[in-house]
C-alpha cells in the first residue's frame, strides 16, 4: 500500500473532510490523518498519485502531493 501526504488548501470544514474521506474510500484507500488547520491529509491507498488527485478533484477540491 502506498502512502501519500497531500496538501488540500481549500479544505475548511467537516463537510470538506467527509467529501475527501469518501473520495479516498471510493478508491479503496484510507485517510490515516486529516488536519483542517494545516490542510494536510495522509492517505494509504493502492493507487497512483494521479488517480488519487483525480478522485479528490472530482469531489471538488484541489490537492497536491507533497510527500
Amino acid at each position: 500500500m502506498s502512502k501519500f501526504t497531500l496538501l488540500i488548501p481549500d479544505m475548511m470544514c467537516a463537510h470538506c473532510e467527509k467529501r475527501i474521506r469518501e473520495a479516498v474510500a471510493s478508491l479503496g484507500g484510507n485517510v490515516t490523518s486529516l488536519d483542517l488547520e494545516t490542510k494536510v491529509v495522509l492517505v494509504e491507498a493502492d493507487v497512483s498519485g494521479e488517480e488519487l488527485i483525480k478522485a479528490i478533484d472530482d469531489a471538488g477540491y484541489d490537492a497536491q502531493i507533497t510527500g
